[in-house]
């Protein structure tokens, strides 16, 4: 994203190999974009835990697009991650290899205080990175992709209140 459109790009990683890697793959990037004479977006690599991080909370209040490598995380820590996206503003997208919203979801009344009901799926074509893409697989991975609307929300209680018998005094 800091090459190909100039966006401010941030990574959070908390194992010390990935980290080593990314700050040696942050340095190259840096030179050859001055070598080629490339403008690119500021990139910033923390080191921690993303639930924690103080900066992470605070970036996700300004990202258009948080792209989250889930696969490999269990669905306890998906679940704080959904929590962690309510800090996001309305229209931010979400991409990810394992959806946040589970296949067959529905708003209903009896789930609605669920923050997973915030984002709202994208309904279109399938999409695939291609071969390569990531680091631990040469096969093509599935990307999901998730708008945040809490509106969506707002709109199924308005609803609800509409179908519901008035009371008498």
């Amino acid at each position: 994203a800091a090459l190909e459109i100039g966006a401010d790009a941030l990574g959070c990683e908390m194992m010390a190999n990935p980290c080593e890697l990314a700050d040696a793959q942050e340095a190259e990037f840096g030179a050859r974009a001055r070598l080629w004479g490339v403008d690119v977006g500021a990139t910033h690599l923390l080191r921690g835990d993303f639930l924690d991080n103080r900066q992470i909370g605070d970036a996700l209040k300004r990202a258009d697009v948080v792209l989250v490598n889930n696969q490999a995380f269990n669905p306890d820590l998906n679940a704080h991650l959904v929590t962690r996206f309510l800090d996001l503003k309305e229209g931010a997208r979400v991409v990810s290899l394992k959806p946040f919203v589970p296949l067959g979801h529905e708003l209903l009344e009896r789930n609605v205080n669920d923050p997973v009901n915030l984002l709202l799926p994208w309904r279109g074509e399938e999409l695939f990175s291609g071969t390569g893409a990531v680091s631990w697989t040469g096969q093509s991975v599935d990307w999901h992709v998730a708008t945040k609307d809490s509106k969506r929300v707002e709109r199924f209680l308005e609803t609800l209140e509409k179908g519901r018998p008035r009371r008498r005094g």
